[in-house]
């Protein structure tokens, strides 16, 4: 009787704060945005999926605190891919939100990191991608700043902090240091006011989330700098920029292949390719791609998301959902497909597939590899050249020492030798049973006709059954 006397209080308790319109502590927590920018989830949801990630996919995700912020919160990397690290990896690195009220960078990053793993498995290219490289996610560069700016926009105001929160003697409450112009290559000390929205702070790298991202980037990646690949989310542009962008007049012997590279990635998006050296942007020092590049010798590109007339610094959602998100996963599969030596296959042949026949005994590949048009703007005639040859490997990587690269028939258009139609058939009985990797890569040709640059690689997968190797045995 006192039994069904508690459990008719606690209804009634729960009729009660229904009523009152009152909710439990736990259900007020914010998980996105308020309006106009609801897409954009909440610092606190971004941390908690992180781990939630690493949680659902033990094996192909690992969070990692590389250093801490100037009010003591982790900078954290999100690791994808096998862990087992050799300096022999391929190592894509993407850096976002530097500038704390960049809304759609961080959001991207994540988005990338979620797609890429909730492909593994389905998706040749994303399955290779996280067997066989390293992508090193930082989503959130500058915490205590995008508090601030979150702080602003759950108020009902347009999200306007950009620096991290150390003072440095500023008393008006706008004291803090622009994380992108403090790294330590080519830092200048030209603004000394530390209330200035772009002030580099006193010294170079002084900030400790610019040194944990400094430190850890030496660390990763200076064994094996060509097969690298670090690319700087920023706000505002819609430009894929090369360095150097501390100078107009840097010498950069690299520039025409790392403006190669970033044509390539623009393909298919609102994003222009613009040199370094152009004078549509002003100076920006001690910034990210220039430490990647100068010091490091990383290939490095700067992506500035967005434009000015959808929403500047904190793009509209209309724009991010509908643009920005889609054109943009697209780009960082292909930046990380290219990680792979990023300023030699940007220049190379692209492959596509454009029909896949299955039959009991056979697969059969139908695809066109095209040293021209996946570029933005379209190359000048003498940067391409004819497809020299298409080829594949099976199961390991073409770069690895180990591959077999098997070439395959093809055709070269005569009126446009740029393009090469080709077939393979592969006979499923002559193959082990289980899923198979088929990495496809063409060649360009060189000055002298022989084989020159490599192009982007692209992947797919064929199951081999059990019952197809049977006549194999038999034999």
């Amino acid at each position: 009787m006192k039994l069904h006397s508690c459990i008719i209080k606690l209804l009634l308790i729960f009729v009660f704060i229904g009523f009152m319109g009152i909710t439990p502590a736990s259900s007020t927590k914010v998980t996105t945005l308020p309006e106009p920018y609801s897409c954009y989830r909440s610092y606190e949801a971004i941390t908690n999926r992180l781990v939630a990630l690493t949680n659902l996919y033990p094996d192909l995700a690992h969070l990692k605190t590389i250093g801490f912020s100037y009010e003591d919160r982790p900078i954290q990397v999100l690791q994808l891919g096998r862990e087992v690290e050799t300096n022999a990896k391929p190592r894509l690195v993407l850096v976002s939100g530097l500038q704390a009220n960049a809304l759609a960078p961080m959001e991207l990053n994540l988005r990338f990191a979620e797609t890429l793993l909730e492909k593994y498995g389905e998706d040749a290219n994303a399955t290779w991608l996280l067997e066989q490289t390293e992508i090193h996610v930082i989503v959130i560069a500058n915490p205590d700043g995008r508090l601030i700016a979150e702080q602003q926009a759950i108020a009902g105001n347009a999200p306007t902090w950009t620096k991290n929160k150390q003072p440095y003697g500023c008393t008006n409450g706008n004291g803090g240091v622009a994380l992108g112009q403090n790294f330590d290559f080519e830092w200048v000390d030209d603004i000394t006011n530390a209330c200035a929205p772009d002030y580099p702070g006193p010294s170079a790298a002084s900030e400790p989330e610019t040194l944990a991202i400094q430190t850890y980037l030496e660390q990763i990646l200076a064994q094996n700098p060509e097969n690298s690949f670090v690319i700087d989310l920023q706000a505002n542009g819609d430009k894929l920029i090369t360095p150097f962008l501390f100078s107009k007049t840097a010498e950069n012997p690299s520039e025409d292949d790392l403006f190669m590279l970033a044509s390539k990635l623009a393909y298919g998006s609102q994003a222009m390719p613009l040199r370094g050296s152009s004078d549509t942007f002003d100076i920006i020092n001690g910034n990210l791609t220039d430490f990647s590049y100068g010091h490091i010798q990383v290939p490095s590109l700067r992506f500035n998301l967005g434009s000015d007339l959808a929403g500047g610094d904190v793009t509209d959602c209309w724009y991010y959902k509908s643009i920005l998100e889609p054109e943009g996963l697209n780009m960082l599969t292909r930046a990380a497909i290219l990680a792979v030596e990023p300023l030699t296959q940007a220049q190379g042949p692209e492959i596509t597939f454009t029909n896949i026949e299955n039959s009991a005994y056979t697969t059969h590949i139908i695809g066109q590899a095209n040293d021209a048009n996946f570029y933005k703007p379209l190359p000048n005639p003498d940067e391409f050249s004819a497809v020299h040859h298409v080829a594949f490997s099976l199961d390991t990587p073409p770069w690895s020492p180990n591959a077999v690269l098997i070439p395959v028939a093809g055709e070269r258009q005569t009126e446009q030798p740029y393009l090469m139609d080709f077939d393979h058939t592969f006979h499923l009985p002559e193959m082990t049973p289980g899923k198979h990797t088929l990495y496809f890569q063409a060649w360009d040709t060189n000055l002298s006709g022989e084989q020159g640059h490599a192009g982007i690689i692209n992947a797919i997968e064929i199951n081999v059954p059990f019952f197809t190797f049977m006549p194999l045995l038999i034999r």
